[in-house]
């Protein structure tokens, strides 16, 4: 049976089990996944060669993965984001070289967008007000997405999924999934593994 890795922040360790469950029982192919929280790109550009050790999978026939919310953070004294667009777009043009390496065919699904209950702190990581978080999201994806299609990377629109409706999929705490969101999250991630897997 073909084999598919997810990586990807908590967004995508809130979906994952569910598109395993949906993938393996349709008989599509089998699901993996790293445990941990993937985080930012860099974190996913040093560790994903132990991941796959550690899952056990030597080459993987579809690779969907995100990264994103993470490069927003601030937690640095000078409050900038973790990540500007321009370093962002130059670790996953990196983190791309090495996903070509460990997988046949790829797919990057877009950061999430906040919802209403985003706990703005100017001394936090959520340094930005929820208005400019967001337009900073959409600023990022469109700049990543533009170069990952050139490269014939599928991309995965979840933040256009989210974003239509984030009082019913975003959590109070702003950022993360509800079950809904997970179950229409995990809905789409299988569609289009299962749509790409096909071609």
């Amino acid at each position: 049976m073909k084999k598919v890795v997810l990586i990807g922040d908590s967004i995508r360790l809130s979906y994952w089990q569910r598109v395993k469950q949906i993938l393996e029982n349709e008989g599509v192919c089998e699901v993996y996944a790293p445990l941990d929280n993937c985080s930012y790109t860099l974190n996913i550009i040093r560790r994903i060669r132990v991941w796959f050790r550690d899952m056990g999978v030597e080459h993987a026939d579809l690779i969907h993965w995100n990264s994103g919310i993470w490069e927003h953070h601030r937690n640095t004294d000078d409050m900038a984001p973790f990540s500007t667009p321009e370093m962002y777009l130059t670790y996953n043009k990196r983190l791309l070289r090495q996903m070509q390496k460990y997988g046949d065919r790829l797919i990057w699904a877009s950061t999430t967008p906040a919802g209403k209950h985003y706990h703005y702190d100017p001394n936090g990581l959520c340094g930005i007000p929820l208005e400019e978080w967001n337009r900073e999201i959409d600023l990022y994806n469109g700049i990543l997405s533009s170069y990952l299609i050139t490269q014939g990377v599928t991309i995965n629109d979840l933040n256009s999924l989210i974003g239509a409706d984030t009082d019913r999929f975003i959590t109070d705490d702003g950022i993360h999934l509800t079950p809904e969101g997970e179950e229409a999250a995990a809905e789409q991630v299988a569609s289009v593994i299962r749509a790409r897997l096909a071609e």
